[in-house]
């Protein structure tokens, strides 16, 4: 599986998270909700891809293009037009 669809299913599981969360009864004890730990979880994870989704011949990110832009990555680079899956990325 390439990389930007990695990021994608993890993107797409935190928003299942979050709506999950919502949708579900609430409690006192909502920190154990499977839910709330799922969504902390993919949330962890969607931030560490985003940071390291760079492009290994330009060096540049990928998903964050200024503080307001972000972009879903793609398996070419929006610079150089260098291709992540047929290089060995």
């Amino acid at each position: 599986m390439n990389k930007s669809r990695k990021f994608k299913l993890w993107l797409l599981a935190l928003v299942v998270c979050i709506v999950g969360f919502q949708i579900s009864a609430p409690s006192i004890i909502f920190y154990a909700n499977p839910f709330y730990i799922g969504s902390f979880v993919c949330a962890i994870a969607v931030l560490i891809n985003t940071l390291n989704y760079f492009c290994p011949q330009c060096k540049r990110n990928q998903v964050v293009d200024s503080l307001r832009r972000f972009k879903l990555p793609n398996d070419t680079c929006r610079n150089c037009g260098y291709a992540f899956g047929k290089n060995g990325v």
